[in-house]
C-alpha cells in the first residue's frame, strides 16, 4: 500500500472548502467570495492530483519498467494525460 497521508489531508481539506462554499451559497454570500473559494477547492484538488501521479509514477510505473512489463503503465499514462489536456 502507498502513503497518501498527504494525499489524503489534501483532499479532506478541498472537502472541507467544498462544503464552505456549498454554506456560502446557501447564505446567499457575495458571488465573488463564492468563486474565490471555489478556486480555493480546485487548485487543492489540482494539488492532490499532481502529487498523486508523481507518487504513481515513481512507484506503479517505475516498477513495472523494473520488471520489464511497462507498455500498459505507460499506456495508462498516456490515456490519462490526453483527458488532462
Amino acid at each position: 500500500m502507498h502513503d497518501h497521508k498527504n494525499i489524503i489531508k489534501l483532499l479532506k481539506t478541498a472537502q472541507g472548502q467544498v462544503e464552505s462554499v456549498i454554506k456560502m451559497t446557501e447564505d446567499d454570500r457575495y458571488c465573488l467570495d463564492i468563486s474565490t473559494q471555489i478556486n480555493a477547492s480546485i487548485a487543492l484538488l489540482k494539488k492532490a492530483q499532481k502529487e498523486l501521479l508523481v507518487n504513481h509514477l515513481n512507484t506503479c510505473v517505475l516498477d513495472s519498467i523494473n520488471a520489464g512489463s511497462s507498455e500498459e503503465k505507460i499506456e495508462e499514462i498516456i490515456v490519462l494525460l490526453k483527458k488532462l489536456l
